[in-house]
């Protein structure tokens, strides 16, 4: 009787060891749209779309919120009702769009408006906002279509500051990585824990400049998972495989310079690994130049690599043109210098 009661528990233990795992109910996170006081968010690729025939968001009574220009500025309709009701004036401005999705449900669209010479275009100008795992998350339509889950192309901020990378499936919050799912309208995401392989990348500790690393975006080859890798003062985790740089800026002061891949080998973050992206100076310009007779002509169109191959490109504000020096090869003679007119 001992035996059996022995051998009944054992295949009872058994029997439960190997039942499936639940598999973990997604967490949901709600958003909500904000205009902040004043626009501070450094986007990875900020778009300025050209109005033409409207600012094209649909919503229930139409494709899109008219337009008119009237004289030096532009009217528009802030309610959907197809009557312009506000006017952007100067070379900038900011307004609320209110109206009702297909669905019936009412939502605020903040946008930017911005006017050179004669043409005017509009930027998102909110953001949806909330909470997941205690880190702040907000949304921004980078392509200005009025659909917040445009995967790669609208924008993301994760955590405090400002500085955003694209929108992404997975995030890394409070240090762990969780798959991101959002709807269309922004209203709601969910988040689960991510199941895959994972490493570290450190894209500090290894910089070469003067500059303070604003961001350092990296995306993966499909270009749906982004991460703002400067986001923490040490190396961030992120899944493992190959990373490409999909922007990024170091700034000094007021000066400011943007970084794209350039040259750059993939970054291949392996699991349980830490990366160390070695980055910056020194500089090297690559140019072209032709030579007719005793004149030199070096185009306008310098390129700027780093050590590790990185681009670094728009230069703002405009930096003082390198000097160009011209040398006899073989008496080491200066022959003549000058520079980009301009600048």
């Amino acid at each position: 009787m001992m035996n059996r009661l022995v051998l009944s528990g054992l295949a009872c233990s058994l029997a439960i060891s190997l039942m499936p795992a639940q598999e973990q109910a997604p967490e949901q996170v709600t958003l909500t749209h904000k205009i902040p006081d004043k626009w501070t968010y450094v986007l990875p690729k900020e778009t300025w779309t050209p109005i033409s025939n409207g600012i094209n968001i649909t919503h229930a009574a139409g494709t899109n919120f008219a337009t008119e220009v009237q004289g030096s500025a532009l009217a528009v309709d802030v309610n959907g009702d197809g009557k312009v009701d506000e006017k952007a004036k100067g070379i900038s401005a900011e307004m609320k769009l209110k109206a009702k999705t297909v669905d019936g449900k009412s939502f605020v669209y903040g946008v930017r408006f911005q006017k050179k010479g004669e043409a005017w275009s509009h930027s998102a100008g909110g953001a949806m906002v909330g909470k997941a795992k205690g880190a702040n998350i907000a949304i921004i339509d980078q392509n200005n279509n009025g659909v917040y889950n445009d995967y790669g192309v609208d924008a993301m901020v994760v955590g405090s500051g400002d500085a955003a990378c694209f929108l992404s499936r997975v995030v890394n919050l409070g240090g762990e990585l969780f798959t991101f799912e959002i709807n269309a309208d922004g209203s709601n995401a969910s988040i689960t824990a991510f199941a895959g392989e994972s490493g570290l990348v450190d894209v500090r500790s290894d910089f070469e400049g003067n500059g303070d690393i604003k961001a350092v975006v990296i995306s993966n080859e499909k270009g749906d998972i982004s991460f703002n890798a400067a986001a923490t003062k040490k190396a961030l985790k992120v899944p493992a495989g190959q990373w490409l740089i999909s922007g990024g800026i170091v700034a000094n002061g007021t000066e400011t310079v943007r970084v794209r891949q350039g040259n750059m080998a993939a970054i291949a973050v392996t699991s349980g690994k830490e990366t160390a992206l070695a980055w910056g100076g020194p500089i090297k310009i690559d140019f072209q130049y032709t030579l007719a007779g005793d004149k030199l002509t070096v185009p306008y169109n310098l390129k700027y690599f780093g050590k590790s191959g990185e681009e670094y490109h728009d230069f703002l504000p405009d930096a003082t043109s390198p000097q160009i020096v011209v040398m006899d090869k073989k008496k080491r003679i200066l022959l003549s210098t000058s520079r980009f007119p301009g600048c």
